[in-house]
């Protein structure tokens, strides 16, 4: 026997309330990203801008660890209230996600100084994928942190750096793919800012999130 549909239950309640939840996440996002947001819209993409940008850059590092925690809710329960449930984590990681997001967003800043500098010295291409490499294994670790400390909210901030190290040489190829996955929600921002501040958000934090699942177990020893 089927079991019968109610309101509650019916799919496309279901699906419409899914795609609230997708959309109010990236919504919160956005909102906890604004300097980036009005970066966005108001500077031209002009190297005469580039602090204004790096600088709105620093708030994407509490915002993601608080969309991993509506996603881990969400898998959790199948459902999640996702402003509240944004709002309490973005209140409860703000320090660490900050802090995190330092190697990822220092090694991006020095990889792109050394390039400019580099790509005008005779032979210097030849140390562009250097550069490259330093910027990815910057930003891969801020992701795995964010996930290990979301998941271990009161494991120490060096147990995590250590474990999330570990996994990116260990599993570097998944981690290179959550770099690139990450990079695309600013590139989109800037491209399609109705996608990319709406919708694409949510969607490509939860990409990130199956990944990191997959490098490792979900739970540190709680260190102090």
């Amino acid at each position: 026997m089927f079991r019968k549909q109610t309101f509650d239950n019916n799919i496309y309640m279901k699906l419409f309330r899914w795609a609230y939840i997708v959309l109010m996440t990236s919504v919160c996002f956005t909102l906890t990203i604004l300097p980036f947001f009005l970066a966005v819209l108001l500077l031209a993409i002009d190297s005469r801008n580039v602090l204004p940008f790096i600088g709105s850059l620093l708030f994407f590092g509490p915002a993601m660890p608080a969309v991993f925690s509506v996603i881990d809710s969400f898998k959790e329960e199948l459902d999640v209230e996702p402003v509240h449930s944004f709002f309490k984590a973005y209140r409860r990681f703000w320090l660490q996600g900050l802090l995190l997001w330092l190697p990822g967003l220092a090694g991006t800043i020095i990889a792109a100084v050394d390039i400019l500098f580099f790509i005008k010295v005779p032979n210097g291409q030849w140390l562009m994928p250097f550069f490259f490499i330093l910027a990815a294994m910057g930003i891969a670790l801020s992701i795995n942190c964010w996930y290990f400390q979301m998941k271990n909210p009161t494991a120490s901030i060096r147990a995590v750096f250590r474990i999330s190290m570990y996994y990116i040489v260990k599993k570097w190829y998944i981690s290179l793919l959550n770099v690139v996955l990450y990079l695309l929600i600013p590139l989109l921002m800037l491209l399609k800012p109705q996608f990319g501040f709406i919708i694409t958000p949510s969607l490509l934090a939860g990409l990130i999130y199956l990944n990191a699942g997959k490098l490792h177990g979900s739970h540190l020893k709680q260190q102090s």
